[in-house]
């Protein structure tokens, strides 16, 4: 592979909530040393938005804005990776979805501004020729409000 290796990791915790998690911020760290030792990524294309206020927040529009930049700057030959860690939840399907169940699956950012659609319109985006890798760690798929 002869393009860039870009990557987008995101963990949320959510402190001081009643849905606090305990690993995110871990598993955000862990992924981050595994894409650099491992699979040869450059620390200055892993972008990471955690909740503990070392690096951005990861609110609705960050996530938003960030997973936009991602999938902006990719050019042919790129691999593209996004990992998730944090509440993940599910609203009824707005009409015309494509999905049987029913039900969008939607990231919880830690402003609990719901993000439902945002990685399937950005996967639509890719130039020809980018490869986008997702891997989502979603702590409780169905968190109930």
């Amino acid at each position: 592979m002869g393009g860039r290796k870009l990557a987008l990791l995101v963990g949320i915790n959510y402190p001081g909530t009643k849905a606090e998690l305990k690993g995110c911020h871990n598993d955000v760290a862990r992924m981050r040393r595994c894409l650099v030792d491992r699979f040869g990524f450059d620390e200055s294309g892993i972008r990471v938005l955690i909740d503990d206020g070392s690096a951005p927040q990861p609110t609705g529009a960050n996530i938003r804005r960030a997973l936009a930049r991602l999938v902006g700057d990719a050019r042919p030959g790129d691999f593209l990776f996004f990992h998730y860690s944090g509440h993940g939840t599910r609203l009824p399907a707005e009409t015309g979805q494509h999905d049987d169940t029913g039900y969008d699956e939607c990231i919880v950012p830690c402003d609990m501004n719901l993000i439902t659609g945002a990685i399937g319109g950005s996967i639509d985006l890719l130039l020809l020729g980018a490869s986008f890798f997702l891997f989502l760690f979603i702590a409780v798929l169905l968190w109930k409000w």
